[in-house]
């Protein structure tokens, strides 16, 4: 019997990358969250803030301090850093270190001030940021090799069978996956969606 988790996990692997993709290149992050350091009593705390929210996860002490000086709960002192995290994630993927490319992911009617100094403060740590995030990157799983059957029973509709060889910093593993053939359209549809819009993206590059 095939593994559900990993069934669905695969199903909805392509999805899950399309609409991450969309969503950095149609520029469409909501960085409301972000207001809440107008609160900042100085310019140090802001670039505090930056720095902690390289981390995507944080420490509950971290998010009281965040709450205490902000005046604001832990709830939104989470939320600041999350779209700070993502507003950072975008840049490392997109390649962007020039203020001018830097301040087109801010919405029009963003706060002028909160917007430069974030910009500044960006534009002095991307490049550290993204050596970092290549380095964290190393060890992570990757696809090496696959293969595929049909794997057909009696009095029962036939399965995808896939082979996926993983390679990661520990060596190499295999997972097998049987997919439905409504499974296996909803992946290939979705990677096919995935391929168009990097390609899409590589063009306007």
């Amino acid at each position: 019997m095939p593994n559900p988790t990993i069934v669905q996990s695969v199903s909805v692997l392509a999805e899950g990358c399309q609409r991450s993709i969309i969503l950095i290149y149609n520029n469409r992050m909501d960085l409301t969250p972000l207001n809440l350091l107008l609160q900042a009593k100085s310019k140090d705390f802001v670039l505090k803030v930056c720095l902690q929210a390289v981390n995507k996860e944080h420490q509950s002490e971290v998010l009281e301090v965040v709450s205490s000086t902000l005046e604001c709960t832990v709830a939104q002192s989470e939320e600041l850093l999350q779209t700070m995290h993502g507003l950072i994630t975008a840049c490392i993927e997109r390649g962007v270190t020039e203020a001018a490319d830097i301040v087109k992911l801010f919405p029009e009617d963003f706060h002028r001030s909160l917007c430069s100094l974030i910009t500044k403060i960006f534009v002095e740590h991307l490049p550290a940021w993204t050596r970092r995030a290549a380095e964290e990157q190393v060890g992570h799983p990757r696809l090496d090799t696959f293969s595929w059957s049909i794997n057909v029973k009696q009095d029962a509709a036939p399965l995808c069978f896939l082979n996926l060889n993983i390679k990661d910093g520990e060596g190499a593993k295999s997972v097998n996956v049987n997919l439905s053939k409504e499974s296996l359209s909803s992946l290939l549809s979705g990677l096919k969606q995935v391929k168009e819009q990097i390609n899409s993206m590589s063009n306007e590059g």
